[in-house]
């Protein structure tokens, strides 16, 4: 108690020394906190954009559809099945969908295109197609013989909402899929390929064109918690025969995105260590000055008889009493900063728009604000402050005691 006392005393006896170690450690919490909520919330946004509007979180698919991406794959989707998903308490989300290609053709021209089949209320869990309308006016119902087109697609085939369009392809079994829609409107995606290659009917209307009634070619999951996607696959796969079903994760589904946020990761983790290096080697200078300059009151310390231990113990103490400080203030100073690039998201310039669309990405920088981040940085900083501490007390322990005095 009495060492505590006294390291308590000597922190707060020269100020200036005190506030610059302590600055120096907030600054380290703080960049490395910061740098790692901009890097996650990037992640986070990649994967909502490509995931969170096109896939799910997770899939269902009839038995080896996945390597045979046909109509004649496809699975029933009945009640007893929508029963047992909408049964998982980590389950958001149902939402079914009928997908295709064929032909589409306006007055004009024509293209191959992509046909997605949604269930027009529960689609709006997963891709928003709604609050994504450039032109025209939503589907009304599940029935209704009308399309969307991606905005790309409609300038390429030359068409507009109130048109006519043309879509010819190969339905279920090998029957023939033919029909004339009317353009209701243009919706615009994140993702470019969408925006150029696709075109929306409501269900009912899709599994009507190829001839596949009360069939899907996948079933979508949304979740409450995005990070709890392994689990729930590990319990569908129990609940669902595995024979008749095949249970996908999106970094399944789209594994060249878990790469390539895995190697960002990894060189994002390159830049977090050589910021680690630095602020250590900072902090180092700072304890070893702080040291020096008490270097005659430690020799009196050592010649009036104070044990080394003693001594050791207080700096000890004061360095983690220090570090506390620092650390906490970096993270109280880092969430605020994070949270607020949550909910007001960098915007890239028009120049990058372009290239961040290209990737399935909207321009902007959003940051995270998982807990875990920022006690992570913590954690690491509070043990490098530490580790880079042990060489000045080393240093400290082995003063000769008339040396010090003579400094």
């Amino acid at each position: 108690m009495l060492n505590l006392r006294l390291a308590w005393r000597n922190i707060w006896r020269n100020r200036r020394r005190t506030f610059i170690t302590i600055l120096s450690i907030v600054v380290a919490v703080m960049l490395s906190a910061v740098m790692r909520a901009m890097q996650e919330g990037q992640y986070d946004d990649m994967i909502e954009n490509t995931v969170g509007t096109f896939t799910g979180y997770i899939q269902i698919h009839q038995a080896r559809y996945w390597e045979d991406q046909t109509l004649d794959n496809t699975l029933v989707f009945s009640d007893s099945l929508i029963s047992k998903l909408n049964n998982n308490d980590e389950v958001a989300h149902v939402v079914p969908r009928l997908q295709s290609f064929a032909l589409a053709a306006g007055e004009s021209q024509s293209r191959p295109a992509l046909i997605l089949g949604v269930d027009v209320s529960k689609e709006q869990h997963l891709s928003n197609a709604r609050e994504r309308l450039q032109a025209g006016a939503y589907f009304d119902s599940n029935d209704e013989k009308s399309v969307l087109v991606g905005n790309e697609m409609m300038q390429r085939l030359g068409v507009q909402p109130g048109d006519s369009l043309v879509l010819i392809g190969q339905g279920f079994r090998g029957q023939s899929a033919t029909g004339l829609y009317e353009i209701k409107g243009s919706v615009r995606f994140p993702s470019s390929e969408m925006n150029k290659n696709m075109v929306m009917l409501p269900l009912e209307t899709a599994q009507n064109l190829f001839a596949s009634h009360n069939r899907v070619t996948a079933i979508a999951l949304m979740l409450d918690d995005a990070h709890q996607v392994e689990e729930v696959v590990t319990n569908l796969k129990k609940e669902l025969s595995a024979g008749d079903y095949e249970i996908m994760g999106w970094q399944e589904l789209m594994p060249e995105l878990m790469q390539s946020i895995e190697a960002d990761r990894g060189s994002g983790l390159i830049m977090i260590f050589i910021l680690y290096m630095v602020v250590g080697f900072g902090i180092l200078g700072t304890v070893l000055m702080m040291i020096s300059e008490r270097t005659y009151e430690l020799g009196v310390m050592l010649a009036v008889g104070t044990p080394r231990v003693t001594i050791l113990s207080i700096l000890a103490i004061e360095m983690l009493v220090i570090t506390f400080i620092g650390v906490g203030v970096g993270v109280l100073i880092s969430i605020p900063i994070s949270w607020y690039f949550n909910i007001n998201p960098i915007q890239l310039p028009e120049s990058m728009t372009e290239v961040m669309e290209g990737y399935g990405m909207e321009p902007v920088i959003q940051f995270a604000t998982d807990p875990s981040i920022f006690y992570s940085q913590a954690v690491i900083v509070f043990i490098i402050t530490l580790i880079f501490t042990i060489i000045p007390l080393i240093r400290a322990s082995r003063l000769n005691p008339v040396k010090a005095l003579r400094s």
